[in-house]
């Protein structure tokens, strides 16, 4: 249904530098929406197969892409260094599909369709605080990190989002095998299912 395009990860990497930050993870979310037509369940979810968002290759009903960008201040002391302050900044961008004529739909079809739409829209939100708990995740080990030099601060900071990074990847497809039941359960879904 949905998969991440992981960018953040190779920002993270390239954006461990001495610069000035304060507070802990920030976010926005935006959201943006491609149009779909037809007049029954199944006629939307063929449109929605043409036109859905591309995630990996494959059409998708809805997407989430994630970028971040940290900053953090690095302190040397007397006999090791150590991050003082440490943020991160996620920009989530949800797409989601929207019907061009809802007024082209039955009563009951307009009302499943609504429905739908929610179920989608708090699934990628779901995807969002998947991110979220990662990135705290990440900001407490990089803030507990000591070493003698800053250097090596910045090394063992870029070797711990390393070993995570899969990690957080396989929570978001492990997320979204978990959500593919609750999907196809849908009053929507069940009308695709039997072509109507």
């Amino acid at each position: 249904m949905s998969c991440l395009k992981i960018i953040w990860g190779a920002l993270l990497a390239l954006a461990f530098a001495c610069h000035p930050a304060v507070g802990a993870t920030e976010h926005s979310t935006h959201f943006s929406s491609y149009p779909v037509s037809g007049k029954t369940p199944a006629e939307i979810y063929r449109v929605i197969m043409n036109r859905g968002a591309m995630v990996g290759g494959n059409r998708a009903i809805a997407a989430t892409t994630s970028e971040a960008v940290q900053s953090h201040v690095l302190t040397q002391g007397a006999a090791s260094c150590q991050v003082t302050s440490f943020r991160l900044n996620f920009r989530f961008e949800v797409k989601l599909p929207r019907h061009a004529n809802l007024s082209a739909l039955s009563p009951q079809d307009r009302f499943l369709w609504q429905q739908f739409s929610g179920f989608l829209k708090a699934h990628e939100l779901q995807h969002t605080q998947l991110w979220l708990r990662c990135g705290a995740s990440l900001e407490r080990q990089v803030m507990a990190i000591r070493a003698s030099s800053c250097a090596e601060v910045e090394r063992k900071a870029e070797a711990i989002w390393r070993r995570m990074k899969p990690s957080c990847d396989r929570e978001q497809v492990n997320f979204d095998k978990g959500q593919h039941s609750v999907l196809v359960a849908q009053p929507f879904m069940q009308k695709v299912i039997r072509g109507e």
